[in-house]
């Protein structure tokens, strides 16, 4: 498996166990991980198992999302616009793969697993219908998502990775803006990036004294 497995944290190789033994009983199934606590590290020990059964293939939706899964990854290939390369492991925007035909892929894992209620989504999963299908994500209440995968093999908290010192305690400050998100486009479930940038540019002093003034000593 070329190492694929080494480094994991004991969280991580509980979630590989219980991912690998929930795909004898589900062929869909959701990883539920605390943004944070390494959901694309742990993948690429669940991919360093299934490549055994062929190649795999990872759908992500933003061009960061894609390119981090490929630096973690090492050498995976690329389907994404005009670029169609087919390696052992593939990172894909699900934007290109709904436009293109089926590829022989024996697995597919989801990034950002709460977005496949969209259309795009269910159209690439129902090309690969044959495939075990992995969908990771910080957040599985998203309405629908049961129609899409059959459980969850596995779930790791916010608060089981605070109270095991994985993350800091959260402390929270509030800001009191009034911003008015009404006019903010939506895409695929998720406010559009753009969109909410314009919206928040007229409070980036205030938003920028604020972070000064309580974590300008600290990473954020």
């Amino acid at each position: 498996m070329d190492g694929y497995d080494t480094g994991l944290r004991p969280y991580q190789r509980e979630a590989v166990d219980k991912v690998l033994d929930g795909w004898r009983k589900w062929d869909r199934e959701i990883l539920v991980m605390a943004t944070g606590t390494g959901k694309t590290r742990t993948a690429k020990a669940i991919i360093g198992h299934r490549l055994q059964d062929g190649p795999v293939l990872f759908v992500a939706h933003r061009d960061e999302l894609i390119e981090q899964a490929r630096s973690t990854f090492g050498d995976a290939g690329k389907i994404k616009g005009g670029v169609t390369d087919i390696r052992p492991v593939t990172v894909g925007s699900v934007q290109t793969l709904v436009k293109r035909p089926c590829y022989d892929f024996a697995t597919v894992i989801v990034d950002e697993a709460h977005h496949c209620t969209a259309d795009s989504y269910r159209r690439v999963l129902d090309r690969y219908a044959g495939c075990k299908v992995l969908g990771l994500t910080a957040t599985p209440d998203r309405d629908g998502l049961g129609d899409v995968f059959e459980g969850i093999a596995y779930e790791y908290g916010l608060r089981d990775a605070i109270t095991q010192g994985y993350l800091s305690p959260i402390v929270a400050r509030t800001v009191p803006l009034d911003i008015d998100m009404r006019k903010v486009r939506v895409r695929a479930g998720d406010y559009e990036l753009n969109s909410v940038a314009e919206t928040l540019r007229p409070y980036l002093p205030e938003i920028a004294k604020a972070i000064r003034e309580y974590a300008g000593d600290r990473k954020t």
